[in-house]
């Protein structure tokens, strides 16, 4: 069966929505990745590189309630290099002002997917019917004319786009800066990835903000509520975090399910309201 076609925009030209959670974030220049560290007076290279790549989710569609959490949950770590190139200890890095903002992109990563146009407000074609009644005519008229409204642009990664640090043991027992986004779906089905953007919160010293650094995810696919084969198990790294009070979702067992839906299954069951999950809060 073939997809629906989605018509994505340019993320700079999307401002928000009635309702929308602080749109998306914003465009920053890009800068060399060695930047001065004002308070110790020394230089730090910044490396972001993916600590938990999503593998799949169900598609949340155009409502406003509904959200489908990438699985496993994407999750960022940045590591810190001296002026000698050599990896400082987390807990001598100061990370209050370090965040990591998400956006959509295609497969290829030459296309940003974050917008899309809500395919419930395209323009219909309505039928334009001969007749020899004047009134019929401009009744058709007048429905052709009402059809041409302005189209809606939505966000396409529904949730939580910024996260801050966090000073964590991974499943190792090693204690890095980390970037959970436990908070993010995808409005459409098809093939995606994330480009996770790091900077700084400017501040008198540095008023302005740039990209530090760039990680890219790996490609996952969302799915159609029908075709959707079910959430992964949850692994160790994110069982670490739900252990050290972060809120992510913690199955005691997989949801597989079969690729299409059997006779008389409901569609939009949520396979994860029973009794294999807990959920731990975030501190």
């Amino acid at each position: 069966m073939l997809r629906p076609k989605y018509e994505f925009c340019d993320s700079s030209e999307y401002h928000g929505a009635p309702g929308d959670m602080g749109g998306l974030p914003p465009n920053l220049p890009v800068i060399p990745t060695y930047v001065q560290h004002r308070t110790e007076g020394r230089l730090q290279k910044y490396v972001l590189e993916m600590a938990q790549h999503p593998v799949r989710a169900r598609m949340c569609g155009f409502g406003e309630k509904d959200r489908r959490p990438l699985d496993p949950p994407p999750v960022v770590r940045l590591r810190v290099r001296d002026e000698d190139g050599r990896f400082m200890q987390s807990d001598d890095v100061a990370i209050w002002k370090f965040v990591v903002s998400a956006t959509l992109w295609a497969p290829c990563s030459d296309n940003d997917r974050s917008v899309v146009i809500n395919p419930n407000t395209l323009p219909s074609s309505a039928p334009v019917y001969q007749s020899s009644s004047s009134t019929s005519s401009a009744a058709a008229a007048s429905s052709s004319v009402m059809s041409l409204s302005e189209p809606v642009k939505v966000r396409n990664l529904v949730g939580t786009t910024v996260s801050n640090a966090y000073l964590l043991k991974d499943h190792n027992d090693q204690l890095n800066i980390f970037f959970i986004f436990h908070d993010l779906s995808v409005r459409t089905e098809g093939r995606f990835r994330l480009k996770f953007q790091f900077t700084i919160i400017p501040s008198a010293e540095e008023p302005r903000a740039f990209v530090e650094s760039v990680a890219w995810s790996s490609v996952f696919e969302i799915f159609s509520a029908k075709t959707f084969p079910g959430m992964t198990d949850s692994t160790h790294l994110s069982k670490a975090f739900a252990s050290q009070g972060i809120k992510i979702t913690i199955r005691k067992n997989s949801r597989s399910r079969a690729y299409h839906s059997r006779p008389g299954d409901d569609p939009d069951r949520d396979e994860d309201d029973d009794d294999g999950a807990a959920v731990n809060i975030l501190r």
